[in-house]
């Protein structure tokens, strides 16, 4: 894997982030800003010694739920007491709407707004300690942060997209992040070719909103998602591309044909459902119902056989019956998605759900969670079940020297984003492996490489 080329490295930085791919994204994209002002960047307090203590710690902070909101907080407190002697930034959603508790923590020296983010060298330079100005979020320019290498070794996250035209009743992501901006086309298409060049072959686009990516843009040329598929699909050496997360209503006809038709398309989708409830989506503002949901699901099957689903689902938002919840059970029970990311209601100040009065007992919030979540995994187990016997194509991950050289486990990722263990020799990260599928094992599949006569993979 290539490495970024710096400036002579004297100082150290630490990044703690928190929360979602974008902002993983976007300190990526502030630890490579911080590199070319001759900072290296380093892990855990172990990481550093007394000879070269660390001078920054960088904390992207998370406000989707009062659980990321508390835990920001920490380790604003935490930094401080691992590394007394640093400079302690504090920037991401957190900072947006509740600047003034961060103001208060005598722990934090430097506080930066999303769009002050690509130049955080030049803010640690001009030792600006507590800039007075107050950022209103509204319609702004796409915040131009870079990367050149990701955390993967052969995936890597491209953010194309920031912000949300959607209001649901509980998020603050509008609020925080603003409505829809785009990154243009060209710089999408020079960062994944510096990706590439790096030794990546797995890109995820990133997005708040990645269906609305180009609905800002002006034109002529109308350049939409699609558009950005097909323009990255044409770059050799990128094998596959995925798409992070994306809303229902965004996913339309267009998009599903350039999924099944560019064969370098994951046959996936992260489609955040949140409730199968349909009186719950209604208060949630979510704009669509559990039927049209069903739909979209099978209508991607039926365009990809191989299709799988991952969702968001929400437990306990107010005015969720027990009536309610079993509805969200028995429409995930048909769907059988990959796997849930499920979480409980969370009230943010600043909400219309906020004001809503008939919240859900928490000892009945956490029976529901519990819940579905063993559900989840049952249904993840069956979904993976129907593929046994099949012979797939993998894209290597990893291989894990278990016998001293004798005997490795390889992981690679099938299209549709199912994880595969095989044993056998070495593979190289990136390499095209040819698997059949021999079963399930918790969370992943395993299976076993096919070789033809002369002992290559088919």
């Amino acid at each position: 894997m290539a490495t970024l080329e710096t400036n002579p490295l004297h100082q150290r930085a630490r990044f703690i982030t928190l929360g979602c791919r974008v902002n993983q994204y976007e300190t990526q994209g502030m630890r490579e800003a911080l590199a070319g002002a001759g900072y290296a960047s380093v892990g855990r307090p172990e990481d550093s010694d007394a000879d070269n203590a660390v001078e920054v710690v960088v904390i992207n902070t998370c406000t989707v739920t009062a659980d990321a909101d508390k835990e920001s907080r920490y380790w604003v407190r935490r930094a401080k007491r691992e590394h007394p002697g640093a400079r302690i930034v504090v920037t991401g959603c957190g900072v947006q709407r509740d600047r003034h508790v961060y103001e208060s923590m005598p722990e934090v020296d430097l506080i930066l707004h999303h769009h002050e983010k690509a130049r955080i060298g030049e803010h640690l330079s001009a030792g600006c300690a507590r800039p007075e100005r107050q950022l209103t979020v509204g319609r702004q320019e796409y915040v131009p942060l870079e990367i050149s290498a990701s955390e993967g070794r052969t995936r890597a996250f491209v953010k194309i997209q920031d912000g949300c035209n959607h209001a649901c009743s509980f998020c603050k992501v509008v609020l925080v992040r603003g409505r829809s901006r785009s990154r243009t086309l060209q710089s999408i298409l020079d960062e994944v070719k510096r990706l590439r060049d790096a030794g990546y072959c797995d890109v995820s686009f990133a997005g708040i909103q990645l269906g609305a990516y180009g609905l800002d843009f002006t034109g002529p040329p109308v350049v939409r998602l699609t558009d950005v598929l097909e323009a990255c699909s044409r770059i050799d050496g990128i094998e596959r591309i995925r798409l992070s997360s994306i809303e229902p209503l965004d996913v339309d006809d267009a998009l599903i044909a350039a999924l099944r038709d560019i064969s370098k398309c994951a046959h996936h989708l992260h489609i955040p459902l949140q409730s199968g409830d349909d009186a719950v989506l209604a208060r949630m503002n979510r704009r669509y119902t559990s039927g049209y949901y069903a739909e979209l699901a099978a209508k991607l099957r039926g365009a990809m056989p191989d299709f799988t689903l991952t969702a968001d689902v929400m437990v306990g938002f107010p005015g969720e019956s027990d009536t309610a919840f079993q509805n969200t059970l028995d429409l995930l029970e048909t769907l059988v998605p990959l796997k849930c990311h499920v979480f409980p209601y969370s009230r943010r100040e600043g909400t219309r759900a906020a004001s809503y009065e008939d919240e859900v007992a928490e000892s009945v919030c956490a029976v529901r969670l519990k819940q579905l979540l063993k559900k989840s995994d049952a249904w993840g187990i069956r979904a993976m079940r129907s593929y046994i016997g099949q012979m797939v194509s993998l894209l290597a991950e990893r291989s894990e020297n278990h016998n001293a050289g004798e005997e490795y486990g390889c992981y690679g990722l099938m299209s549709n984003f199912i994880k595969v263990r095989f044993d056998g020799s070495p593979v190289r990260a990136g390499e095209t492996i040819s698997v059949r599928l021999t079963g399930v094992s918790g969370r992943e599949m395993v299976g076993e490489k096919v070789l033809n006569f002369s002992g290559a993979p088919v």
